[in-house]
């Protein structure tokens, strides 16, 4: 089973922990982004009680109970809760690189806590594999290692009893956000090559588990954006245009995967081939909390069956 993009929704994990139940999945890849989009400060007042203020909505807690409660209304909207004082707040606005730091830190304990609620939560028999995506500060990288009964996958193959190895990789071509794992198209494509020498050769058994998907295919269309970063409507209609990674259509054109496994662009799930490799994009829409997957039944023979969820 393969899903994307859950970025920081905890809502997304737990409808994940089910779904792997319900259909009794022997493998799951999550695969970037997992970091959620920012941080909301909860500030510690003088006389001891929290408050917090998120999409016009106000919360204060007198003690640690109602505290826990609004960490978890934050995580219900998507953002992570962090806990300052209003002097260190104003500190942190001041200062670029503290901001960073921050989202860093409360990113990486953030994705510890879901990780060890994987961890509970996951069947014995069901292997899940993490693999950061562009939005993903480097940090995280050790929260997945540190997780014995999670599979870190980037730098290495990963071999599957059907035969059929996977190798992951989490950076894409520039996007208008600037993100932390994004490079120009000649950088992506060395390291792309770097690749070559992580699987077997038996490039018709190999799964590219690459977060960002191949340019002018079905699974890489987002809307057009204007230069305030603003969607380009149409007739009354959002224009769509090709986003994804010439790099990434170069190398699976040039070495044909068995299957194409991406995320990034959440507006476009979809199925596509590219020559004889076969590619999915499950699509995301963690901001409604709509648990999107792709499940492949695959067995020694190939891809049996295939179908979406959400």
């Amino acid at each position: 089973m393969y899903m994307a993009d859950f970025h920081g929704r905890e809502l997304l994990w737990r409808k994940f922990l089910s779904a792997q139940k319900k259909h009794d999945v022997d493998v799951s890849i999550v695969s970037g982004d997992l970091s959620a989009k920012k941080c909301v400060p909860i500030i510690e007042q003088d006389d001891g009680t929290y408050k917090a203020v998120f999409k016009g909505n106000k919360w204060t807690a007198e003690n640690e109970e109602k505290l826990e409660g609004i960490k978890k209304n934050l995580r219900k909207g998507g953002v992570y809760p962090c806990i300052k004082t209003m002097q260190e707040v104003r500190q942190i606005q001041r200062n670029p690189q503290m901001i960073e730091q921050l989202f860093r830190d409360v990113s990486a304990e953030e994705l510890d806590r879901i990780l060890d609620l994987v961890e509970e939560k996951n069947p014995e028999d069901t292997t899940v594999i993490v693999t950061p995506g562009n939005d993903d500060p480097e940090g995280i990288d050790e929260v997945i290692k540190e997780h014995e009964n999670i599979v870190y996958p980037l730098g290495k193959a990963i071999s599957f009893p059907t035969g059929h190895e996977l190798i992951s990789f989490e950076y894409t071509n520039p996007t208008p956000w600037n993100t932390p794992r994004e490079v120009p198209e000649e950088q992506l494509w060395e390291m792309l090559l770097e690749l070559r020498d992580l699987t077997s050769g038996n490039w018709s058994k190999v799964i590219a588990n690459f977060h960002c998907p191949p340019r002018n295919t079905r699974i890489d269309l987002a809307p057009e954006l204007d230069k305030n970063q603003k969607p380009v409507y149409r007739m009354g209609k959002p224009q769509m245009t090709n986003v994804g990674s010439k790099s990434v259509r170069k190398f699976l054109e040039e070495y044909q995967p068995y299957i194409g496994l991406h995320g990034h662009i959440h507006e476009s799930p979809g199925h596509d081939y590219l020559k004889r490799t076969e590619l999915f994009n499950p699509g995301s829409e963690y901001q409604q909390g709509i648990f999107k997957a792709i499940v492949l039944d695959l067995s020694e023979d190939g891809l049996e069956n295939w179908f979406r969820i959400g």
